[in-house]
């Protein structure tokens, strides 16, 4: 046996994962598992009814993200732009008089400071 062959029973699990969806999605799950779940493979077999009891593989299909994609475009269509337009001006005013406030409180701190610094002049 070469270096880059595999044990034959270490082969056999491995084409054991990959008829099993199951388990295949628990172990990219957690890598840690591979662990215990060979050993219960050596153990249990591939017949068992363990196997089974893992949950179930969620699929994902494409008409789930066409779902998604509609539902969007429907609430991008429902959506007041001008709305969300004059929202975005009356946020940008109040930034800037935050920015005003700041700017405002730095220079009174600044004076003040300088005012320390000369407590005689």
């Amino acid at each position: 046996m070469s270096t880059n062959e595999l044990h034959p029973n270490v082969q056999r699990f491995k084409e054991f994962v990959d008829d099993h969806p199951r388990v295949k999605e628990q172990i990219r799950k957690n890598h840690k598992l591979i662990q215990s779940y060979y050993e219960k493979w050596m153990i249990l077999g591939a017949e068992d009814r363990f196997w089974e009891s893992l949950p179930a593989v969620k699929k994902s299909t494409s008409s789930n993200k066409k779902d998604l994609f509609k539902q969007l475009g429907a609430l991008m269509e429902e959506l007041d732009w001008e709305e969300v337009s004059r929202h975005m001006d009356e946020l940008n005013g109040a930034l800037g008089q935050f920015q005003q406030f700041l700017s405002k409180a730095k220079k009174d701190s600044n004076k003040d400071r300088r005012e320390l610094e000369y407590p005689y002049y």
